[in-house]
């Protein structure tokens, strides 16, 4: 890789899966920061504290108390111009065809993907997204 991402975000409830997924992460020595939030609103608190941006956002769908699909609602509501340049992967285990259409209905998602994460998923979207990354 070229240049390291400067910081990836991680929004899933589920501990196993955010602990292995950064595990990939971290092995691929591709990003200088992994920011996990556990819950949307944690997330979004963290969205509007930080002086960073994150590149991408691996979103899951079906989590207690706010779900993706709230998440991207309030997420509209944060500062265009600082989170124009991130972006957002709907990361989950739903078989639902129905989640996958609604997801094409929010520009901010560029991917909809199936859990888990893996060094594929991950390069196939850098490739696409950061080029000049690779």
């Amino acid at each position: 890789m070229k240049k390291r991402l400067k910081c990836i975000m991680l929004i899933d409830d589920d501990e196993d899966d955010n602990y292995f997924h950064e595990i990939v992460l971290k092995k691929m020595n591709i990003v200088d920061q992994i920011e996990i939030a556990e819950t949307g609103l944690e997330a979004l608190d963290h969205l509007k504290t930080e002086t960073f941006v994150p590149d991408i956002i691996f979103l899951d769908i079906n989590m207690p108390g706010m779900n993706g699909w709230e998440f991207l609602l309030e997420y509209r509501k944060l500062n265009v111009k600082k989170l124009k340049p991130i972006k957002l992967v709907m990361l989950t285990t739903s078989p639902n065809p129905d989640d996958e259409q609604k997801a094409k209905s929010f520009p901010e998602i560029i991917a909809f993907k199936r859990k888990p994460l893996t060094k594929d998923l991950i390069l196939e979207i850098i490739a696409e997204h950061f080029p000049d990354r690779l």
